[in-house]
């Protein structure tokens, strides 16, 4: 028997009412622009890079601006909706403020400059040698004595955003992070598409993506992790949709993404996984074997001409300088655990790397002893595994968790990020209040494959 019966308990004991929370959700973007503009201070407070700085500010101000728009109540309205329609217009003008301000104009200044990360210079100078002599990749001849500028460690797909900087030479319109942001708006919008938002709320959830720092920064002082995040979240949903047409298009879209960067190489063995529980053990073999030939298919297209041609140049390149084995240091350096080991001699890079192997081998294991069953199951199992392969990586940086954290932000704005522990219609009514507080209109409507569901 309760010690206070229902009447008698204090009202901070209550639950708070629908009005209450609604009036907590009305707040969340701003305090979401306002944490992204304390982010944005840090970063130009704090960092060494120049070209970090020169983000930080403008976004700071950016962010800052957002949220002032966010909070402001406008003039009196005459009835309810008015005031819902006040309040989504200045959400939307937040937004616009954001994106303009973290992405655009510092986008837009850098790349007039010519100026960004080397990861911006590595990606022209691949579709440079590209052009000129057939090959994205130095020889090891000519690396040794060059520094890390002279290694290319990205796979061949890559050095499509160079071309047009290597075709028509240096300009805004050429610049790679300019592509590669084209690239990864084109995959999250179509990825919110076939996760089962509809037109227009996909295109605001792909905005409000974009305009987090979480994107924003990587996008815009280097742009070569972006496009794969974005393939990576496409293939996923195209992996959850159980039909044969979306298990052929994860593959090829997962292996064009893994012809881009390793760090997509773990979503294939999450998808593998993920398209074997729904299909069911007697369709497994044949699902998962579609899906390995489509993704074959186009990694191999990709890298077979240069693993034939010069295999000593990628392996050098793309496998032995990420694992700190060609002898010269690699800029990623952040200190974390692997790092840490690696660098303390011999004897603690061998642990680094075994380390790396087993954050490799672990989680693969238990994707076959419990396999995700949704879609969103797939994007938290492969946020947590990128979160902890980085950790463990022996050259590392802080930069790589744009991939953990853009997984997390997305299947945030999909209203997947947190499973359920209530029935279908509060399913929903969270979905529809992750939506709200993030600015983008839009539920779950019929149409929402059911391997998208939430688990």
């Amino acid at each position: 028997m309760p010690l206070l019966s229902p009447a008698a308990r204090p009202a901070v004991l209550a639950r708070p009412g629908p009005e209450t929370r609604r009036d907590v959700r009305r707040w969340l973007p701003a305090a979401g622009f306002l944490a992204s503009a304390v982010f944005a201070a840090l970063v130009a407070l704090l960092s060494d890079e120049p070209v970090h700085r020169l983000w930080g500010g403008w976004a700071a101000a950016g962010y800052g601006l957002a949220a002032l728009i966010a909070c402001w109540p406008g003039w009196p309205a005459s009835s309810p909706g008015a005031a819902v329609a006040q309040r989504a217009r200045a959400r939307a003008a937040a937004v616009a403020v954001a994106l303009a301000g973290a992405v655009l104009v510092p986008l837009g200044t850098l790349a007039a400059a010519g100026r960004g990360m080397p990861e911006t210079g590595v990606t022209e100078r691949a579709a440079a040698l590209l052009l000129q002599h057939g090959s994205p990749y130095l020889p090891a001849a000519r690396l040794a004595g060059h520094g890390f500028l002279a290694y290319n460690p990205y796979l061949p797909a890559m050095t499509v955003f160079g071309l047009p900087h290597a075709v028509f030479g240096p300009g805004l319109l050429t610049d790679p992070r300019l592509w590669a942001g084209l690239a990864f708006a084109a995959a999250s919008l179509a990825a919110f598409r076939v996760a089962g938002l509809p037109g227009r709320a996909s295109a605001r959830a792909t905005v409000v993506l974009a305009a987090t720092p979480v994107i924003a920064f990587p996008l815009v002082v280097s742009g070569n992790d972006v496009p794969v995040l974005g393939l990576v979240t496409l293939g996923l949903a195209l992996a959850g949709t159980r039909s044969w047409r979306g298990t052929v298009a994860a593959g090829a879209v997962l292996g064009l993404a893994a012809a881009m960067k390793a760090t997509a190489w773990p979503a294939l063995a999450v998808a593998a996984a993920l398209l074997a529980s729904q299909a069911g053990w007697p369709a497994a073999r044949r699902t998962v074997a579609r899906f390995a030939a489509a993704a074959a298919a186009v990694f191999a297209a990709v890298l077979l001409p240069w693993l034939v041609t010069v295999p000593g140049a990628l392996l050098r390149n793309t496998v032995l300088f990420p694992l700190g084995l060609t002898g010269t240091p690699s800029p990623a350096a952040s200190p974390l655990p692997g790092h840490l080991l690696a660098v303390a001699g011999p004897a603690g890079h061998v642990i680094a790397l075994l380390a790396l192997a087993a954050a490799a081998l672990v989680p693969a294991a238990f994707l076959v002893i419990r396999p995700p069953r949704t879609g969103a199951a797939a994007v938290r199992r492969l946020a947590g595994w990128l979160a902890l392969l980085f950790a463990l990586a022996p050259d590392s940086r802080w930069g790589y968790f744009c991939y953990p954290a853009g997984l997390a932000a997305w299947l945030w704005l999909r209203g997947g990020l947190w499973p359920p522990a209530a029935g279908s219609g509060q399913r929903r009514q969270k979905v529809a209040d992750g939506l709200a507080a993030a600015g983008v209109e839009g539920d779950l409507h019929p149409g929402v494959p059911a391997g998208l569901r939430r688990a």
